[in-house]
């Protein structure tokens, strides 16, 4: 998980509504419907009136970023689920959610986001759950990336999920990355994708793109009408980027955060039906 800032998240909880409005306009989907379709989960399969999400605030290493608990919970809100922040931190706020016995723990570190279903003990991780989020809204901003060429920019965490969910899904898939041997890695594990060493002119040729890169992509070497779904932190596209773009959809929090909750939510689901 990159780490945000506190300046990412800040505004996250009043802003639901936009995010929600702007997905609707360029995917035809909401926030929930993202989540649930990354998931491969029917809109309607759970009530998420039933289910309690208890968020712990963790202070280790670079310590708690001003309102991201507070976003997260705001999040899992919005998706109809009642959620609340412990008043403790760290392993005491752990022990305090775990006493209240929520349905769903939500914790991060500086490296690691998870929403854990503490019945069915199982967890959805941030990096999974941002590249199937990412993916799902990239689908209905193209109306199906079923046969079509996409790229990856960035074979980290989330690209190298990314990489492989996408194939899964019937996409041509093609991995760039300044680290030429990290696409390749990605690559080994994924023989049907290509590998573009020239990043910046893998760019200039892709109509599709899922950007999991922290690099700066340069507004000219964008294709005019891309569409460009973009979980890659920090966000550095300018107004001549989104003006050249068709699309470019991005949050610092929200689709990632929504996959995981909905993804835990899921493994009850599941566990009911076996």
């Amino acid at each position: 998980m990159t780490r945000l800032t506190d300046n990412d998240v800040k505004s996250i909880s009043d802003t639901l509504g936009e995010l929600e409005k702007f997905l609707l306009e360029k995917t035809g989907r909401t926030i929930k419907k993202v989540a649930c379709e990354a998931v491969g989960m029917w809109e309607y399969a759970i009530d998420t009136k039933e289910y309690t999400v208890a968020v712990v605030p963790v202070t280790s290493g670079l310590g708690v970023i001003s309102n991201f608990s507070e976003s997260v919970r705001d999040v899992c809100k919005w998706l109809g689920m009642d959620a609340y922040v412990t008043e403790t931190t760290d392993v005491t706020g752990l022990a305090e959610a775990i006493t209240k016995q929520p349905d769903i723990i939500m914790m991060a570190d500086d490296y690691e986001f998870i929403a854990y279903n503490l019945k069915m003990k199982k967890y959805a991780d941030n990096s999974m759950c941002t590249a199937k989020g990412y993916i799902a809204a990239l689908d209905g901003a193209c109306d199906s990336v079923i046969k079509k060429e996409v790229l990856v920019v960035g074979a980290g965490r989330v690209g190298s999920r990314a990489a492989k969910l996408l194939l899964a899904r019937g996409a041509k898939v093609t991995i760039t990355d300044v680290d030429v041997e990290k696409a390749y890695a990605v690559q080994k594990d994924n023989p049907a994708a290509k590998v573009a060493e020239d990043v910046a002119e893998a760019i200039r040729n892709a109509d599709l793109i899922i950007n999991a890169s922290p690099a700066h992509i340069d507004t000219e070497n964008i294709r005019e009408g891309a569409i460009i779904s973009s979980p890659g932190v920090p966000h550095t596209f300018d107004e001549a980027a989104y003006a050249k773009a068709k699309t470019i959809i991005h949050d610092p929090l929200v689709i990632g955060t929504a996959v995981m909750v909905m993804q835990a939510a899921y493994f009850s689901y599941l566990g009911c039906r076996k």
